[in-house]
């Protein structure tokens, strides 16, 4: 339920700068003055890195311990420059008068050599964009959604996102502090205000109420000008969208074939035009996701629509658009898309072993999470995690800060 990466953005801070994690290394041996002439030079699994040293994750040779500079805990220093236990090390026996083994400071303080304590992953709520572009023709208040059962599709779209009318409701209501909506509703009416005839409310947070009472006094009217309606959104996108460095994307919902303002008959050229209107949204990086209310829009324009929107080749497998035929399909495409763009798999910049993740700790608005429970949070791969349950449903509604730290064997440097 992702098909837009929104997600979040993370800040990877180190507690203690370090080239590794190795407890038995108590410094980097390619910054002293004696350090191996390998130090620093490019490397690759087909150009390994002279003797003392070794690849490291940024591709270049390092190195942990060399001859001046030794590793603790009574390990030897290998060819390739880490700290590793001595071949004739014997049984790992103290003897009696032997001082008590000095594990170090415990995880997460501060070490003065250097070593490598914990990292910390502190995240900022990136808040999407949704622009809504709403097809208001005379269709949509003429048809029922399905047929025969008395409610309209302007009435059963409207309701799905904005609830009934004098209440509370919907999608948007349910994040309206996670997601930035906006409003654009179109038609062709030339004795009104021209074609096409917009309705515009500026994508903003917090912006329930104003949607709500701007959308429940419209009522359809009109034919359906498609391409030139989102041609229009685009020329007024600065007006419609405050906060340009967000990820932007349209949803755009209807229920007929697409006609031009100057011949409302002609669907060939409102076809045209509308795949070349999604066309110039994504060249400027915004995407545009596709719902056929009802099943009166061609399923090869939907699915035109769609590749447009995702910027997806002839070679890429087609992109997926929504063909709602009632409340309860048209439910699941907005719960589909909406939903995703408040997604609680979160990216990390950074990578850690998933099989130890459970290690770290993860806290919302200073409240741990579990780790591995279906009200907390899971690793999903190396670098992304996922809040799972109640916790995810609290990122969506409040947009908490999310923090997370990881053990140094955690982290794959």
């Amino acid at each position: 339920m992702r098909p837009f990466r929104l997600l979040l953005r993370l800040s990877f801070f180190a507690v203690l700068l370090l080239a590794a994690c190795d407890p038995s290394s108590p410094r980097d041996a390619c910054s002293g003055r004696d350090a191996p002439a390998g130090c620093g030079m490019a490397c690759s699994p087909l150009a390994p890195c002279p003797m003392g040293t070794y690849c490291g994750p940024a591709d270049l040779c390092v190195a942990d311990c060399s001859e001046s500079v030794r590793c603790r805990s009574g390990r030897a220093c290998d060819d390739e420059g880490r700290c590793s236990a001595p071949m004739d090390a014997g049984p790992d026996v103290a003897p009696p008068d032997a001082p008590p083994p000095d594990f170090g400071p415990p995880r997460d303080t501060p070490v003065a050599d250097g070593a490598c304590a914990s990292v910390r992953l502190e995240t900022t709520r990136s808040t999407p964009n949704v622009v809504l572009i709403i097809d208001q023709s005379g269709s949509m208040g003429m048809e029922e959604f399905p047929a025969g059962s008395g409610v309209l599709r302007w009435n059963a779209l409207r309701e799905s996102l904005i609830g009934a009318p004098g209440a509370a409701g919907g999608f948007l209501d349910a994040l309206d502090s996670s997601v930035r909506f906006g409003l654009v509703t179109y038609r062709e009416e030339p004795a009104i205000s021209g074609c096409p005839d917009l309705r515009v409310v500026p994508a903003l947070i917090d912006n329930y109420g104003t949607l709500q009472g701007v959308y429940s006094t419209l009522r359809p009217g009109g034919a359906t000008p498609t391409g030139e309606a989102i041609q229009a959104t685009l020329a007024r996108l600065p007006e419609i969208v405050t906060v340009p460095d967000e990820p932007t994307i349209f949803v755009l919902a209807t229920d007929g074939e697409p006609n031009r303002c100057d011949d409302i008959t002609d669907t060939t050229g409102g076809r045209a035009a509308s795949l070349a209107a999604v066309e110039a949204a994504f060249d400027v990086g915004v995407r545009t996701f596709v719902i056929s209310v009802g099943a009166d829009v061609s399923t090869t324009h939907l699915q035109e629509l769609a590749n447009a929107g995702a910027g997806a080749t002839p070679s890429d497998p087609p992109a997926m658009f929504w063909l709602a035929t009632d409340t309860s399909t048209l439910g699941t495409a907005l719960d589909a898309i909406i939903g995703s763009v408040a997604s609680c798999s979160i990216e990390l910049d950074g990578r850690i072993d998933p099989s130890m993740a459970c290690m770290g700790t993860v806290t919302l608005d200073g409240a741990p999470l579990a780790c591995g429970d279906p009200n907390g949070w899971r690793a999903v791969d190396a670098t992304h995690i996922e809040l799972t349950g109640a916790a995810c449903d609290t990122l969506q509604s409040s947009g908490g800060v999310l923090e997370a730290t990881f053990p140094c064997e955690v982290i794959v440097f």
